[in-house]
């Protein structure tokens, strides 16, 4: 059962974390060759900066609507030229703000705008995505965005707005120039040897990926530099110590959560023992119930 989680910290599942971080390195190259990047839906910074290895370019932007967010990405991706906007981007008034300081900040050179896990948050996606067209075709942007699969779960996400699955990836696409290019990011597993005497070492991996697989993500470029997105893989060793740490206070974050609501149930069922003393009580003595509306007694109606 998948773990939901609103904001990406370094307290994230490992692997979850992995998998955010590999859509920045998507963008790194993007990145790095811009004058201009934004982050729109920024978060905590934390899958940004350990993908962009602390390459920042002339100016940055971090776009979210959480203040503390903001914050923590400052934190994250330090710099003279980094900037915060708090803006709600679902909102006309919030994303033609952040589109307004995007124009005025471009000038010359690449610009590169990333919203990864974003649009799902949004009561309504179509300003947003309707604006990033415009900066793309006008103004030479180029875009990276990216929707979580969630009809591959079934399951509702609390902290969704809007669902997404292929079919409706497929009705955003239609608002995108045609050019686009499409990606999708699938799950990888696996498991490795090493001596026990060994020191720390990079090893390349082959990888046979199906385009055809399930997808946990699904993905979109945009703009001029979008044939540029580096598509790639990327495997991180799982610290099972801190894997284990996490899942036993998940469990027992799960289980506070279940007793609480236990707690709760036999309130309300104690709660209703008493209510029901209550009015049997005044029924007997002719008054009024408790906690419903007056009604006229049956001998004031007859009168």
């Amino acid at each position: 059962m998948p773990d939901w989680q609103e904001r990406i910290t370094r307290d994230t599942e490992p692997a979850i974390r992995v998998e955010h971080q590999l859509r920045y390195s998507l963008a790194a190259p993007l990145v790095h060759a811009s004058a201009l990047w934004c982050d729109l839906g920024c978060g905590t910074g934390v899958g940004a900066a350990q993908a962009l290895g602390g390459k920042l370019p002339g100016r940055t932007l971090l776009v979210d609507v959480a203040d503390d967010a903001l914050e923590q990405a400052r934190r994250e991706l330090p710099g003279e030229n980094v900037s915060t906007m708090q803006a709600d981007l679902s909102s006309e008034e919030g994303v033609a703000a952040v589109a307004a300081a995007l124009t005025e900040q471009a000038g010359d050179g690449p610009a590169t705008v990333t919203c990864f896990e974003c649009v799902e948050h949004l009561a309504s996606f179509v300003p947003l995505v309707s604006r990033l067209v415009q900066l793309a075709e006008r103004h030479g942007f180029t875009v990276l965005l990216s929707v979580p699969n969630d009809a591959f779960w079934s399951i509702e996400n609390p902290h969704h707005q809007t669902s997404w699955g292929e079919g409706a990836f497929e009705e955003l696409r239609t608002l995108l120039p045609a050019d686009h290019v499409l990606l999708r990011q699938v799950v990888l597993q696996g498991s490795a040897v090493v001596r026990g005497d060994a020191a720390p070492e990079l090893r390349p991996v082959e990888l046979e990926l199906e385009p055809g697989g399930v997808p946990s993500h699904l993905l979109v470029a945009f703009g001029p530099e979008r044939e540029q997105a580096a598509a790639g893989a990327a495997v991180a060793q799982v610290d099972m110590e801190e894997q284990r740490r996490w899942e036993r206070q998940r469990e027992a974050d799960l289980s506070m959560l279940k007793d609480y609501g236990t707690e709760i149930q036999a309130m309300s069922k104690e709660l209703a023992e008493y209510r029901a003393y209550i009015h049997e009580l005044e029924r007997r003595l002719g008054l009024p119930l408790s906690g419903e509306p007056d009604q006229a007694q049956p001998s004031e109606q007859t009168a």
